[in-house]
């Protein structure tokens, strides 16, 4: 089929063949079908299946990425486990790429949650050598996944693990407003072409608030001159939360303990000068991110993942095996005429959407032009009604008036 359809692509078949669709007549129904409930089934049906993704944590030591985790998740992630082996060494460090999948469950969706965490990353002396074992594992994922499109498993349903979204954890640096340490932006110009990360300043209750404004300034001003490319602000298709991209890096405070706040607990930190709350805007931005991972975004980090992410490996490796560039080229071009119909079709249902809407509001315009009309009418009239009663009312007295007279006539004379 791929050569098939190189080939027609290259000239060499006039007829498009299966890759073309048949021509719709559109039908319009006498009765109601029920097709409108579609989207409900595929709702249903959606929710009957668990829903993968893989999120993978990475950082200095001591940053709190354990404790972040299960703040976000709203759980102790490290009591869900039991029995999990971990590679120590003799200072307790872990010293391998250590995934751990939960399941989470909240109104009949389930989530099956991959956290990969990377412990130990910065603290060798020779640093450059943490970097290739998560990018090996990255791209490890990737193959998996490319093996699984090529046997029988692509008519199944493939597990998915690849690393939808890397959470960096930047260590806070109070009086230090220069932006990111030499190691980190090193990482992170080689991962940001590989996945979706999303920064975060870690422990943000250790900053003020004017220190922590300076550090992402620098922090900012470094991602444009070395061209690091974090989400959402690039790769990201869904552009909509566009409102949330001021804040980053995002400032976070991780908690596992819970304070006392206008009468209900929240998980917070208290101090001898006060308490911080997690989930307060004005402490930290843990709210936004949270939002953008989960509530908002969540579906876009893997739609991106594929798309763009996987896509590039997937291409680079096709490359590399000498394959014809035909093939890429009917794949790039069979993907570009998808997105284009999925974009004419979107632009349409929007044209629908405002005729639609001009039709209704000319419509009640015209109702309420009628209705004007009509008020007017009937004020009209009622002012006839008005001017003939008081005539009718004058009459009276006059005549009421005739007759007093003609009676006090008649008194004189007698």
């Amino acid at each position: 089929m791929p050569l098939e359809y190189a080939l027609q692509f290259r000239g060499k078949f006039p007829d498009p063949g299966p890759w073309k669709l048949p021509r719709s007549f559109s039908a319009r129904p006498s009765q109601p079908l029920g097709i409108s409930d579609l989207p409900v089934q595929r709702l249903r049906r959606s929710k009957n299946k668990p829903y993968f993704f893989n999120i993978m944590v990475v950082g200095e030591s001591g940053l709190g990425k354990t404790t972040f985790m299960n703040t976000l998740f709203n759980t102790n992630l490290n009591d869900d486990v039991k029995g999990h082996p971990k590679n120590l060494s003799d200072s307790g460090k872990t010293l391998s790429i250590n995934p751990t999948t939960y399941e989470l469950s909240e109104e009949g969706v389930t989530l099956h949650l991959t956290v990969i965490d990377t412990p130990g990353f910065g603290d060798s002396l020779n640093r450059e050598s943490n970097f290739q074992p998560i990018m090996d594992y990255i791209d490890n994922q990737y193959d998996s996944y490319l093996q699984a499109e090529r046997s029988q498993e692509m008519r199944r349903n493939i597990k998915d693990n690849r690393v939808h979204a890397l959470l960096y954890f930047i260590a806070p640096n109070p009086g230090n407003n220069d932006g990111l340490k030499e190691l980190d932006s090193e990482f992170l110009i080689k991962l940001s072409m590989k996945v979706n990360v999303i920064p975060v300043i870690a422990k943000a209750d250790s900053l003020t608030t004017e220190e922590i404004s300076l550090y992402k300034r620098g922090i900012l001003k470094d991602f444009e001159k070395n061209d690091i490319r974090v989400y959402p602000t690039f790769h990201a298709e869904d552009r909509e939360n566009t409102e949330v991209e001021k804040y980053m890096p995002f400032s976070v405070i991780g908690s596992d303990d819970f304070v006392e706040s206008n009468g209900s607990r929240v998980r917070g930190r208290k101090y001898r000068w006060g308490q911080v709350e997690v989930e307060n805007p004005e402490h930290c931005d843990f709210v936004l991110l949270r939002d953008l991972l989960i509530r908002t975004n969540l579906q876009d980090l893997i739609d991106t993942t594929h798309s763009t992410h996987y896509a590039q490996y997937r291409s680079s490796r096709i490359r590399s095996k000498g394959r014809p560039e035909s093939f890429l080229a009917c794949d790039e071009y069979y993907d570009s005429r998808i997105e284009n119909a999925k974009k004419s079709l979107t632009e349409e249902m929007q044209r629908k959407e405002d005729e639609m809407r001009q039709m209704f509001v000319s419509k009640v315009r015209e109702k309420e032009a009628s209705l004007r009309e009509r008020e007017e009418m009937l004020n009209e009239k009622r002012k006839g009604m008005m001017e003939e009663l008081e005539k009718l009312r004058r009459s009276v007295e006059d005549e009421e008036a005739a007759i007093n007279q003609l009676q006090a006539q008649r008194t004189v004379k007698r």
